[in-house]
């Protein structure tokens, strides 16, 4: 959808989860330059809520970088329910009996591009925790994200925007469309001279005071 050099930063809108479905996520954004084994550095400038209304404890669900080939298959082989691949003209983008269809951004429902794309895709409970990033820490303004890069561009997306009451234990019920700004660095063959083989969570030292 879009790309970013080095030290930029981007702006992403996201959209809001429906009760019960997957997260719909904003992306994928190219970083210009990453190559499988580098990692990118990810800098949570602000969020906040396509309403206006003022949310200091807003973060991302889930954030992470595209699997490759390997990891999408291990995880399509570890869900409890997987069948063999479907045809590749086949109805392959329901995600459950009687769920809405995969939303693809600009690729249009129907054609070829569009049925080979989504017959990859596998769902939040199969993602595992490097396919799906992050969604287990707030990353609110100020945290810190390192990403492994798997594929060419990294193509870092983002999603599921949760913006919890103060005070509160959690937020399953919080998520609202918004808007969330990051700046992205790359760090070359980060993998190798950092050992970082995860996402690694660095959440904000002093959390937003909320009201």
């Amino acid at each position: 959808m879009a790309e970013v050099l080095t030290g930029g930063s981007i702006r992403m809108e996201c959209q809001a989860r429906e009760p019960g479905a997957d997260p719909v996520l904003c992306g994928p954004v190219v970083v210009v330059g990453a190559e499988p084994g580098d990692v990118i550095v990810v800098d949570v400038i602000g969020v906040g809520r396509s309403d206006g209304v003022y949310a200091p404890n807003g973060h991302p669900g889930v954030i992470g970088c595209a699997p490759d080939a390997a990891m999408l298959a291990a995880a399509a082989a570890a869900e409890p329910d997987a069948e063999p691949a479907a045809e590749p003209d086949a109805e392959v983008w329901r995600l459950d009996p009687g769920a809405p269809r995969i939303l693809l951004g600009h690729v249009e429902e129907g054609t070829a591009e569009y049925r080979r794309i989504a017959a990859e895709a596998v769902r939040s409970q199969a993602r595992g925790r490097q396919i799906g990033g992050c969604g287990i820490a707030p990353l609110t303004a100020g945290s810190r994200v390192l990403l492994p890069v798997h594929v060419r561009g990294a193509k870092l997306s983002v999603g599921d925007l949760h913006f919890p009451v103060s005070g509160a234990d959690e937020c399953r019920l919080a998520a609202r469309s918004g808007w969330i700004d990051l700046r992205v660095h790359l760090t070359r063959r980060g993998v190798e001279r950092f050992r970082v083989n995860g996402p690694m969570l660095m959440p904000a030292p002093s959390p937003p005071v909320g009201r």
